[in-house]
């Protein structure tokens, strides 16, 4: 595998995962499910489709809006999954590609955890 492949390949996991926390940090407080139901639009609950579900590049296609009824979306999705991508970029950079970069991306994944209030598990 090329480097700019992996690196590629890191980017784009760290991004999803990123979509992934996204799903947690606006359900979770809420005490919703983070598997049912799918995701939809926080302002109409309008279902959003797998092909508006694409971490970063969805959010500049539609212009930061829902298809359906154009609410506004945040910017904290996009800046979400960029930041857990770079995260894992910069740990594949640093460490290189090795179980240790492996070992170290969940830690990234797991920055911030805790309920809301300060206090953490």
């Amino acid at each position: 595998m090329h480097e700019w492949s992996l690196y590629l390949v890191v980017g784009t996991l760290g991004a999803l995962i990123g979509s992934f926390l996204n799903v947690c940090i606006f359900r979770l407080p809420r005490g919703e499910s983070i598997v049912w139901p799918g995701s939809h639009c926080p302002s109409c609950a309008h279902p959003i489709e797998f092909y508006d579900n694409i971490p970063l590049l969805s959010y500049l296609w539609l212009g930061g809006r829902c298809r359906a009824c154009r609410a506004p979306i945040s910017i904290r999705y996009p800046l979400v999954e960029a930041t857990n991508a770079l995260g894992y970029l910069t740990i594949l950079w640093y460490f290189g590609p090795s179980w240790t970069a492996a070992l170290v991306c969940p830690v990234v994944f797991g920055v911030g955890r805790g309920d809301g209030n300060g206090s953490h598990p």
